[in-house]
């Protein structure tokens, strides 16, 4: 037989009873039972909450993809990596140090009669020509220059300033090359293309091309 009020205690109700008598024989705060349970519901809560809160903040910087100092600048801030100069365009020539050009460099031909502008960095770039003594027109602008780089790819341009002769001499077979842009020097004229685009010009005292 069972205590009177006491199921046995194999069955739910028997084991309700046991928690029920420990409870009652445990020391409870002022309060009593359903104090000491409410103040125990309450901080379970604002744990779960700081732990959901804290998952959060993980879950929305691992997904972000961000490495190393997570103050620096992150996502479109982050210029795309150079492409490499082409191969065939700088065959045969040898790179010019970009340190003797100034920023943004400028370089004309050996005989000053091409100068030549590379702007923008790593990623991306321009260059722009002009040809002071030539034979040749394009459309409607007699002082057109030569430039690629970007979406518009080669193209002349009517207007802007242009580059001066005073800048440094980029010697016959060397090439220069900024960010996407690579310029070479020859005998024939100076051709600059812009790598990721393909698109490019040359440049020459008897004629031009754009490609």
């Amino acid at each position: 037989m069972y205590p009177p009020g006491h199921a046995a205690s194999g069955t739910p109700a028997g084991r309700w009873d046991a928690l029920r008598d420990r409870l009652s024989a445990a020391r409870l705060p002022d309060g009593g039972l359903r104090d000491a349970v409410g103040h125990r519901t309450a901080a379970l809560a604002v744990a779960a909450t700081l732990v959901l809160a804290a998952a959060a903040v993980v879950a929305a910087y691992v997904g972000s993809g961000r490495t190393g100092d997570p103050g620096a600048p992150q996502g479109a801030g982050v210029a795309p990596a150079p492409v490499a100069a082409p191969a065939e365009l700088v065959a045969g020539t040898t790179a010019a140090d970009p340190a003797a050009f100034g920023s943004p460099m400028s370089f004309t031909s050996p005989t000053g009669n091409i100068s030549c502008r590379i702007t923008g960095g790593a990623g991306g770039g321009a260059v722009r020509c002009d040809v002071t003594a030539r034979t040749w027109s394009a459309g409607d602008c007699p002082d057109a220059a030569l430039v690629t780089g970007g979406p518009a790819g080669a193209r002349t341009e009517c207007g802007g300033a242009p580059v001066t002769s005073a800048a440094a001499v980029l010697d016959y077979g060397t090439h220069l090359t900024q960010g996407d842009v690579t310029c070479v020097s020859s005998r024939t004229g100076v051709e600059c293309r812009d790598a990721r685009t393909g698109a490019g010009f040359v440049a020459a005292r008897a004629a031009y091309r754009l490609y």
